[in-house]
């Protein structure tokens, strides 16, 4: 399973939504809030084997799913 189907998986149990936009804002399309972060946040750093730091939080492109998976991408060397 690839990243990004690892990512809208979670989202899609998490919000109990299917046929996520995966370039839109996850907060504006109500699918998670402040406090559910802190749950995807551990889940991609133990399921992908990565940590975040405050950098990647403030990259403008962690608001979407598309822009996590970037992110994740990059620190794993992908």
């Amino acid at each position: 399973m690839t990243v990004k189907n690892k990512i809208i998986e979670w989202f899609e149990t998490q919000s109990g939504q299917k046929n996520i936009d995966t370039k839109s804002n996850y907060f504006e399309q109500g699918l998670i809030d402040s406090f559910d972060v802190i749950m995807l946040m551990d889940f991609c750093e133990s399921e992908m084997s990565v940590t975040f730091s405050e950098v990647q939080f403030e990259d403008r492109r962690f608001s979407t799913i598309d822009g996590l998976v970037d992110i994740i991408q990059e620190l794993k060397g992908e």
